[in-house]
């Protein structure tokens, strides 16, 4: 579960809250779409196969500063090719 959860936040993820359903840990959490990319492979091998996922969308939401940087040199270097 720790592994999981370290993992989420590397995402920059909220945990909205854990739960136990039956013989299993259920974690709530808000996570950027972006960084959602290949997760499930992620998830498999840190639960050894165990863990599952399902996402919904819930809003947008300003990114943070370092990321709109990123982006916006990102986007003034392919107008400059």
């Amino acid at each position: 579960m720790g592994e999981v959860m370290g993992d989420l936040q590397t995402r920059r993820a909220l945990i909205m809250g854990m739960d136990s359903r039956d013989n299993y840990q259920v974690i709530k959490a808000r996570t950027p779409l972006a960084t959602l990319d290949r997760y499930s492979t992620t998830l498999r091998s840190l639960s050894q196969g165990r863990a599952r996922f399902t996402q919904h969308f819930s809003d947008y939401a300003p990114v943070p500063a370092d990321v709109q940087q990123k982006l916006s040199k990102s986007v003034q270097m392919a107008e400059a090719v």
